[in-house]
């Protein structure tokens, strides 16, 4: 059986009809000398095709009850293997090695969780990112450890479930790290 570093967290709602350019992007790539991830889709669309667009890639598809982002994240880590896990948000997913690499600091414990700054993100972007006091960013990447440690997502949140979940642990004490493309 495969050990696993950790997992790749992809929400099928959220990703919509980007999906099967996501995982193609992000499939594979695994050998004996870098950490190894798997795909989990979250899933609660009801779309008859995803099971079987989530098998060419893959990538284990997780059926979630329907409700907010933080609900069904929280349902998809529960089938998430390692100590890492790594969420890609962005519109146009970040590099599969880009989105390891943020994995680095966790396995070697110098952080406990790593954003990946947005790519598109002008003065305005940043002025916004501050007043919402969250950043924007195209990728979290934080310890099983961690996530667990302070509950998980908010069950109750949308798109403001990570940078919620970003605010507690940064107010619980993590150490959680930018960084560069």
């Amino acid at each position: 059986m495969t050990s696993f570093t950790g997992c790749i967290l992809i929400d099928a709602r959220t990703s919509g009809a980007r999906l099967p350019r996501q995982l193609a992007a992000l499939a594979g790539g695994d050998d004996d000398t870098r950490p190894r991830f798997n795909l989990v889709v979250a899933d609660d669309t009801g779309d008859p095709r995803l099971p079987a667009i989530a098998r060419r890639y893959g990538a284990l598809r997780v059926p979630c009850p329907a409700g907010p982002l933080g609900a069904r994240l929280n349902a998809a880590v529960l089938h998430c293997s390692g100590v890492v896990v790594l969420i890609p948000v962005a519109k146009r997913t970040p590099p599969r090695h880009i989105l390891i690499g943020l994995a680095s600091g966790i396995i070697a414990q110098t952080h406990d969780a790593v954003l990946l700054p947005a790519g598109s993100s002008g003065r305005l972007a940043g002025l916004l990112a501050r007043l919402r006091r969250s950043p924007s960013c195209d990728a979290l990447c934080l310890s099983r450890e961690w996530f667990e440690r302070i509950g998980g997502f908010d069950p109750e949140l949308e798109a403001s479930a990570l940078p919620e979940l970003v605010e507690r642990l940064r107010a619980c004490g993590a150490r959680v790290a930018s960084t560069a493309r």
